[in-house]
């Protein structure tokens, strides 16, 4: 008995490939997001803001806007945790595309697209299990009962479209690029070639967009309303001039952007 579960456990350890240059390269993105976010924290000015704080303050407020159905002591998670996943798309997109470094797009791998997903559903329902309660996250799947089933295999589903959405459009993307310069001879490939390396860096922002937006989607669909954010919407009438206003101020949310954060703590250092 004891040889048999060494033979098997042998064989499933030799089953295991670890790719270098694929983990190599996952390295390399998430270091230079979190190089970027550390830089444009350091380096924020209210006055003359630099592009990767545009870029950052951008993302959070896009973001922000989209998650506006969410509770709003939950929203800063999850405005948070999808522009970390943009970016770190972004970049795992991009990075077969950088002179020089000689490492594939980690995302066209289907190891890192699912555990991508994965991590995001696992962060997606803990946050739903925090927030309802064992009780109330088990009474959002299984009521009504004869939908529960459905209900099930939707959450199933959930993190292997997110992966193969992504790894399908990212490999394909990288393969055009080979198949570019295998078969067409080098005076002929350079202006294809410049053409589709165009094209797949909007791609590659766009996958991160649409990973990112239905990370937002999936935690407005587990979360419970806020009640503070419906009253706020009912309160609202139409006037006669096709605006709307309602007896208070209405003042939209707007998170608070790096520089307004520096400026705030200057003044508390002042």
């Amino acid at each position: 008995m004891t040889t048999v579960g060494a033979t098997a456990a042998a064989s499933w350890f030799d089953a295991i490939s670890i790719q270098a240059d694929i983990v190599a390269g996952t390295a390399v993105a998430a270091v230079l997001v979190l190089t970027a976010g550390y830089w444009a924290r350091r380096r924020a000015s209210r006055s003359q803001p630099g592009a990767v704080q545009v870029l950052w303050e951008i993302s959070v407020q896009a973001a922000d806007r989209a998650a506006q159905a969410v509770p709003a002591r939950m929203r800063p998670r999850v405005v948070a945790v999808s522009v970390t996943i943009f970016w770190f798309v972004t970049a795992s997109n991009w990075l077969h595309l950088v002179p020089g470094l000689s490492l594939p797009a980690p995302t066209s791998d289907i190891n890192l697209a699912l555990a991508l997903a994965l991590m995001t559903m696992a962060v997606v329902h803990a946050t739903a299990v925090q927030v309802r309660g064992w009780r109330g996250y088990l009474r959002h799947y299984l009521s009504p009962w004869w939908l529960s089933p459905v209900k099930l295999l939707d959450e199933l589903i959930k993190p292997m479209t997110l992966a193969l959405r992504l790894f399908g459009m990212v490999f394909a993307s990288a393969l055009m690029l080979l198949l570019i310069g295998e078969l067409l001879p080098p005076p002929m490939a350079v202006v294809p070639h410049a053409l589709w390396t165009l094209f797949d860096v909007f791609i590659g922002a766009i996958q991160a967009f649409i990973f990112a937006l239905l990370t937002i989607l999936y935690f407005t669909a587990v979360l419970p309303a806020d009640p503070a954010e419906r009253t706020t919407r009912s309160d609202i009438k139409p006037g006669s001039d096709g605006q709307h206003f309602s007896g208070a101020e209405i003042v939209a949310h707007e998170p608070p952007t790096v520089s307004q954060l520096c400026a705030d703590e200057e003044l508390s250092h002042a």
